[in-house]
C-alpha cells in the first residue's frame, strides 16, 4: 500500500511539473508575440500601466496584494472601436507570472474615447519598489483574433 501511494505521489508531482513547464512555454510564446506598438486596421495602440500595493494603516502588516490598471491608448487619438477589447493581463517579474482576467468594473467617467481602461486585483505580494513587464491580451471581436501588447519596466508603487 505504501509503495502504491509513493508511486501515485511521484506521478502527480511529475504531472504538476509538466503543467508548470507548459505554462512557462506559453508565457515565452506570448512574450515573443508581444509588441510595444500594436497596429490593428488603421489604428495604432500602446499600453500604459500602473501597479501598486497598499500598505496603509488598515492594510495587513505585509501589505495588500497587487492591483494593476491597464490602459489601451490609441496613439492617433481616434476613438477605440467597439470591436477592440482587453481580455487579460500577464505581469512578469523575473521568472514569475501573474495571469489575470480583467475585472468587470466601469472605467473612470472622465476617460477619453481614445483610451480603454481595465483593472485586475488580488495579485501577488511582489515588491513594492520593483520593475515588472505587463502584457495585455487584446481581442478584435470582428475577426476573433488575439494580439499581445507589452509595457516594459513598469514600477510597482507603494501606497501608505
Amino acid at each position: 500500500m505504501t509503495k502504491r501511494l509513493f508511486i501515485i505521489m511521484v506521478a502527480l508531482s511529475l504531472l504538476s511539473c509538466e503543467s508548470k513547464e507548459i505554462n512557462k512555454v506559453e508565457i515565452l510564446q506570448i512574450k515573443e508575440k508581444a509588441v510595444e506598438t500594436l497596429t490593428i486596421g488603421s489604428n495604432s495602440f500602446m499600453l500604459d500601466a500602473y501597479l501598486w500595493r497598499d500598505f496603509m494603516p488598515i492594510s495587513p502588516e505585509n501589505g495588500k496584494p497587487m492591483i494593476s490598471i491597464n490602459w489601451l491608448v490609441c496613439t492617433n487619438s481616434f476613438k477605440i472601436p467597439e470591436n477592440i477589447s482587453m481580455v487579460k493581463q500577464y505581469v512578469i517579474y523575473n521568472d514569475e507570472v501573474w495571469e489575470a482576467n480583467y475585472e468587470n468594473e466601469a472605467p473612470a467617467p472622465s476617460l477619453p474615447e481614445y483610451k480603454k481602461e481595465r483593472i485586475s486585483r488580488n495579485g501577488p505580494k511582489w515588491g513594492p519598489a520593483i520593475y515588472v513587464d505587463v502584457i495585455s491580451q487584446i481581442r478584435d471581436t470582428k475577426t476573433n483574433k488575439d494580439y499581445y501588447i507589452e509595457r516594459k519596466n513598469v514600477y510597482v508603487e507603494r501606497t501608505d
